[in-house]
């Protein structure tokens, strides 16, 4: 909060939102972010409900996963990311 405070941000708290997928602990330890959103209902719907009415999109970290593909399709957003050959 406070990076945003600096940069000026009116009401950043309101501004950010963290989820936690359900059941977190239960996942395997090798499971990315991305695979526990899939198979985490409750969560896919918060977001669902988060991101319902505004402009949204996905943005991976190294290069898009095939389960990062999967969460921007069941989101019905975009992943913004180069070409994983580039």
């Amino acid at each position: 909060m406070k990076i945003l405070e600096i940069g000026e941000i009116d009401s950043p708290s309101s501004r950010v939102n963290i989820l936690v997928p359900d059941n977190v602990h239960k996942f395997p330890n090798h499971f990315s972010l991305a695979q526990m959103i899939i198979y985490s209902p409750k969560t896919m719907k918060r977001i669902k409900n988060i991101i319902k009415g505004k402009q949204a999109y996905i943005v991976p970290g190294v290069s898009p996963s095939n389960d990062d593909i999967k969460v921007s399709m069941m989101l019905q957003v975009p992943i913004l990311c180069g070409e994983p050959s580039k």
